[in-house]
């Protein structure tokens, strides 16, 4: 049996399951969605602990729960010196997630379930990666859609060629480029590997961690085109040779397109460009109605990352190149807008999101 201590007790550990009525139906989770319900339903997993800011957010936890054994503290390195830990989640704001992993990992747990974005800066980032490889604690950053069964079923099917070699991607998604936008991020490595140019453009709609636009350059040549703070909700389109693959969030599961030439290439005519496509077939994958909550798959990953000595599929590393996309567009955009080569060498800079 895994100890468990969880450090904030907020929406992402205990409450977002409250917002029902604003689910989409491809969401980037399925509900039961938090923390707690998460380590509730793993029979290999036991709160023993929590930690919040305040007396009060500990008795909300205790009221909503019925944990009444569980210890409470209003002070994680307290918390870390008095119980023996064995996975501990991070759900904290943003600014205060660096100090608490890295105490975590000297306190020797086994392994953190760290809510996104995982740091402010790259040299944050670096020093709680720095810290679980000295104690051997897997560090797992929550982008749930890696979990989801629709990107899962995406991946599937552009890795089985349906669309044929990917070319460009389209990604929208609402609000502010680090506290949401490492959802986009993230997703998008999923599917194209790692990025090797960003240029980006700031909004001027908040006062650390603004939405923007711009794009993102992967080293296998794909090109990425990115809205975040638009207004749209979060919608991905996968661009092939020979296809396209959409998620909606306003639309159950995944939306295939299958291509033909309109006309057939003419080997008589190697330098005749022009090939107009048509629509061959539609598919629509629906989401399954029974896959597992993307939260359980990621606390299950996490144990398994733990049993079989590996990095779990949303890694700390993963967590971190999400990061340093975000962050390259605060500096192309301080740059007048001009591509900034990844990986960063501005490891300080900055980005405080919420």
């Amino acid at each position: 049996m895994y100890r468990v201590g969880i450090v904030g007790l907020g929406r992402k550990a205990l409450t977002i399951d409250d917002e029902t009525k604003w689910r989409w139906l491809t969401n980037y989770e399925i509900p039961p969605t938090t923390h707690v319900s998460a380590y509730l339903a793993n029979p290999k997993t036991q709160i023993v602990a929590v930690c919040a800011r305040t007396q009060e957010s500990l008795q909300r936890f205790y009221q909503r729960t019925g944990l009444q054994k569980v210890r409470g503290y209003t002070d994680f390195r307290e918390m870390f010196a008095n119980e023996r830990l064995d996975i501990v989640s991070v759900c904290t704001h943003t600014d205060t997630k660096a100090q608490i992993v890295i105490a975590a990992a000297e306190a020797g747990v086994k392994g953190i379930l760290c809510e996104k974005a995982m740091a402010t800066s790259l040299e944050e980032a670096d020093a709680m990666l720095a810290a679980c490889e000295k104690a051997g604690t897997k560090l797992l950053v929550n982008h749930p859609r890696r979990y989801h069964p629709a990107y899962l079923r995406a991946k599937e099917l552009l890795e089985g060629g349906v669309i044929g070699e990917l070319v460009r991607m389209q990604g929208t998604m609402w609000t502010w480029l680090l506290h949401n936008g490492t959802h986009l991020w993230d997703i998008l490595r999923f599917f194209a590997g790692d990025a090797d140019w960003v240029c980006g453009w700031l909004r001027d709609d908040h006062p650390s961690d603004p939405g923007g636009y711009g794009i993102v350059h992967f080293s296998n040549g794909v090109f990425a085109f990115a809205d975040v703070g638009g207004g749209q909700g979060f919608q991905l389109e996968l661009h092939g040779m020979n296809g396209v693959i959409r998620i909606d969030g306003f639309v159950d599961g995944v939306q295939v397109e299958v291509y033909a030439d309109v006309y057939p290439p003419d080997p008589q005519r190697p330098a005749y460009q022009f090939r107009p496509r048509y629509v061959l077939r539609r598919e629509m994958h629906p989401n399954p109605p029974d896959a597992p909550p993307p939260m359980q798959m990621a606390l299950q990953d996490l144990i398994e990352s733990i049993e079989q000595d590996r990095q779990p599929l949303s890694s700390g590393y993963d967590g971190r190149a999400a990061l340093e996309i975000g962050l390259a567009f605060h500096v192309s955009h301080r740059q007048g807008n001009q591509p900034v080569p990844l990986p960063l060498r501005e490891r300080s800079v900055r980005v405080v999101s919420r």
